[in-house]
């Protein structure tokens, strides 16, 4: 009997039910984003915009992505600036929303843009922004107060058409004089001055400026008052040591005895001479003490010398009576 053949060996064939549980792992892994319901990086389909991805490359179910506008655009006001990821794994979709515009308007002398364009951020071509005056400026009508945002997305060149506002004629000031440096518009300086012989009470200069709606001077005008002029005292000054004469002096009178003539031993001879008076008076002005006794002694030695004189005569008359 011979021995029975060992057959081959038989080929394991995994169950029906295990085959159908690994297929859907298997399609996970082909299929991640679709499968697991996240979404990939969205296609960069939207027109002068970029997609803020946060440095992700998968984004999970009902995750948004936002776009904003590239340097030279603005978003259009209203319109979505997001996609949403679906279940499906796909992005919604997003019409343009960022359209060219011009940049800020420019400034204008003496003028201010009106407030209803302040706010507004999107200005495409063909936008036009009109200006207000400042206060103290006054609108010109026969010049354009806007600009437009032309097709390249510049502005048009502002005209100037706020000029300053004048004050009223400041005329003249009574006894005065006002001063015009430039002319008496908005902002502009005056000053007063007063007339010689008057002083000025009150503020040198002022300006113009807006006052409500109407254009004034900032500060009243003074006034010229007359310097009132005092009568001066005239003043005497004397030399040191020195005392002004009065313009009336006291007379003076000074007794001085008379001197007799000691007697002659000659033989007497009578000889008829004028009489010598027994007392002088002398009259001298009453100035300083001093000065008073000097010109008194000078009066007494005077005396003295013609007295002496009349003796020497009668002496001589005398020796030549004796000789004949």
């Amino acid at each position: 009997m011979r021995p029975a053949r060992r057959g081959a060996p038989a080929v394991l064939r995994p169950p029906g039910w295990l085959t159908l549980s690994l297929l859907p792992p298997l399609l996970l892994l082909l299929c991640p984003h679709a499968a697991r319901g996240g979404c990939g990086i969205p296609a960069d389909d939207v027109p002068n915009a970029t997609p803020e991805l946060e440095n992700l490359t998968t984004f999970p179910e009902g995750f948004i992505v936002g776009y904003y506008c590239n340097q030279g655009y603005v978003k259009i006001k209203g319109m979505q600036s997001g996609k949403h990821c679906l279940p499906n794994g796909e992005w919604t979709k997003l019409a343009p929303f960022c359209n060219r515009t011009c940049s800020l308007p420019p400034k204008v002398r003496y003028g201010v843009m009106k407030d209803i364009f302040i706010s507004v951020s999107y200005r495409p071509a063909g936008f036009v922004v009109e200006y207000d005056c400042n206060p103290g400026y006054e609108r010109n009508h026969s010049v354009s107060a806007q600009v437009t945002c032309l097709q390249n997305y510049t502005w048009s060149t502002p005209e100037v058409f706020c000029y300053k506002r004048s004050c009223p004629d400041p005329g003249q000031i009574e006894n005065g004089h006002i001063s015009i440096p430039t002319d008496i518009l908005f902002a502009s300086d005056i000053y007063f001055s007063c007339n010689p012989g008057y002083k000025l009470v009150g503020e040198n200069s002022t300006f113009c400026y807006y006052k409500g709606k109407d254009m004034a001077w900032a500060d009243p005008f003074p006034e010229c008052q007359e310097i009132p002029t005092t009568p001066q005292k005239p003043t005497t000054t004397d030399a040191q040591g020195t005392k002004a004469p009065s313009s009336h002096q006291k007379p003076t009178t000074v007794k001085v005895p008379a001197t007799e003539p000691p007697p002659a031993p000659q033989k007497h001879t009578t000889v008829n001479v004028p009489a010598t008076p027994n007392q002088a008076d002398f009259t001298t002005p009453s100035t300083s003490k001093g000065s008073g006794l000097l010109k008194t002694g000078i009066t007494i030695i005077a005396s003295g010398h013609t007295f002496m004189t009349l003796t020497v005569l009668l002496m001589m008359l005398v020796a030549i009576g004796y000789l004949t």
